[in-house]
């Protein structure tokens, strides 16, 4: 299952970092997620991508992205499973 556009759209200063969580409440298997960049010329990096389940059983993902670039960036989220 891939996604586009997930999400608020979120402005980050160059040099800043944003932990996202995602969720669609059941285990969606294997997620990964970048950022879905609404600004031109701006660079962002996705790392420390992560899954944790809760303990009413619900599944959450998580993402970290930096800014590496040298303007501010306005942003969501984009990704998707593995298959």
């Amino acid at each position: 299952m891939s996604f586009n556009n997930a999400g608020p759209v979120t402005s980050i200063a160059p040099g800043a970092t944003l932990r996202w969580s995602y969720s669609w409440g059941s285990d969606h298997g294997f997620q990964h997620a970048g950022a879905d960049i609404k600004t031109p010329g701006a660079e962002l990096v996705a790392f420390e991508q992560g899954k944790k389940m809760e303990n009413n059983g619900s599944i959450n993902y998580f993402v970290n992205i930096k800014n590496v670039g040298t303007v501010t960036c306005l942003h969501n989220l984009q990704g998707g499973g593995a298959s």
